[in-house]
């Protein structure tokens, strides 16, 4: 009995294996793609901003939607901080960078003449909403102290989130458009250590806030473009493993990331991908 569990457990192990490998071939078999396939970028108009703080807001149950978020808006303390045009040529410069890091070829906006003219079917990415949120952010850490877990919380800071939807089309295709979304936040930096008072035991936190700057906004901004970029490559990277496979492919799909960096290609769970919305 043991002898036949085993051997189903091996041929269990095997048939995962086959499957990851077809897998991870087709992958590869995208990376090396030649020519590239080319990507015709448009960026956001501007950028939508809004202040969640509605406990700083008297009365605020009872407003207008337009009237309170123009005067949350006006009570912000980092969305105003900035002109639009900054911040998306810094998201635009850090989407730019991942795409053409991971080894697509890149079509800016203003060249739409050789777009045309080339005809083919290069992709159509447009960042067609790209959106701030200011709230506060519960802080939570754990420290281990003597085999001790300490948690650290009670502790509120300022947060941004940066949210991106991005409308994906392909031209001279019959493939209607998709749209891809993707969200990921900036927040106060915490600085502290843990003390014990040594008459009664208890544990304190000793802790400064470092607030968000502008400066912070402006390179997040960039980063938070070339992971973008970085996933919307993946999800173009398992389509084609998708439209690759057999119909009667019998094993459950991975998700897969390629590192450009180190040039490897490897599963990811859901929380590093792009979240393709459906109707």
């Amino acid at each position: 009995m043991r002898a036949l569990r085993s051997a189903i457990q091996l041929i269990f192990i095997a048939a995962l294996f086959t499957g990851c490998t077809l897998e991870q071939r087709l992958a590869s078999s995208f990376v090396k793609l030649d020519p590239k396939p080319q990507v015709y970028l448009l960026e956001p108009d501007h950028i939508f901003k809004y202040n969640l703080k509605e406990f700083e807001l008297s009365g605020s149950d009872t407003m207008d939607q337009v009237v309170k978020d123009s005067l949350l808006l006006e009570k912000s303390l980092f969305l105003n901080t900035f002109s639009d045009s900054v911040v998306i040529e810094r998201l635009m410069a850090g989407m730019i960078s991942g795409l053409k890091r991971s080894g697509l070829s890149v079509i800016p906006e203003s060249d739409v003449d050789s777009l045309l003219g080339q005809g083919g079917n290069p992709f159509i990415l447009n960042l067609a909403q790209f959106t701030l949120e200011e709230y506060i952010h519960p802080y939570r850490s754990e420290e281990e102290v003597y085999d001790e877990i300490i948690v650290i919380d009670g502790i509120d800071v300022n947060a941004i989130n940066f949210n991106l939807w991005m409308e994906l089309g392909i031209m001279n295709s019959e493939m209607k458009n998709r749209v891809l979304f993707y969200s990921d936040f900036l927040m106060d930096k915490i600085s502290g250590t843990l003390k014990q008072n040594l008459m009664t035991g208890k544990m304190s936190f000793d802790y400064s806030i470092d607030t968000i700057s502008t400066g912070w906004i402006k390179e997040f901004a960039y980063k938070f473009g070339t992971i973008s970029a970085s996933y919307f490559y993946d999800y173009l990277l398992n389509e084609y493993i998708g439209e690759k496979l057999p119909d009667n492919y019998p094993y459950e799909r991975y998700y897969y990331h390629f590192d450009p960096e180190r040039r490897l290609i490897y599963p990811v769970d859901e929380s590093e991908r792009l979240t393709e919305i459906k109707e």
